[in-house]
């Protein structure tokens, strides 16, 4: 069956209203930019108030939790010697902890990255994994 000229132009018309749709109601939040602590600070006034995923190390000694609350804290990501100073407000997760690695979103502003989203590896824990799956032969990916 072959479509007429008017129905190829309706159909062409439909099609670029679609596009034009999806196109313009994008919010531009759909992906977050992922980047390393010193890739951040390397152009800080690039990045100021755009949402982001951080990853870096958590400086020794940098964590200080507000008196009485459970998910208000400040301390510091470093990565390759640059430093981030951090304000998280959400409970932080039971890997959480000094040294460790984390993933951070939030913005940042006024030169410090407002969060409440946070994913934490444990650093010893996964060293102990894959020290036990090496010893029997198996891939610590595959989970044995």
């Amino acid at each position: 069956m072959a479509l007429t000229a008017g129905t190829r132009v309706g159909l062409g018309v439909v099609v670029a209203a679609a596009i034009g749709y999806l196109v313009l109601s994008d919010t531009g939040e759909g992906v977050l930019e992922y980047m390393y602590v010193d890739q951040l600070m390397a152009d800080v006034s690039k990045h100021e108030g755009r949402t982001l995923k951080v990853h870096g190390l958590v400086e020794a000694g940098s964590i200080q939790r507000k008196r009485g609350t459970t998910g208000d804290l400040k301390f510091v990501v470093e990565y390759n010697g640059q430093r981030l100073p951090v304000h998280y407000t959400n409970i932080p997760p039971d890997t959480f902890q000094e040294e460790g690695e984390v993933v951070l979103t939030g913005k940042l502003v006024d030169g410090v990255f407002e969060s409440d989203e946070m994913s934490a590896k444990c650093p010893s824990k996964y060293e102990e994994e894959v020290g036990k799956a090496t010893l029997v032969g198996a891939d610590p990916k595959k989970g044995g």
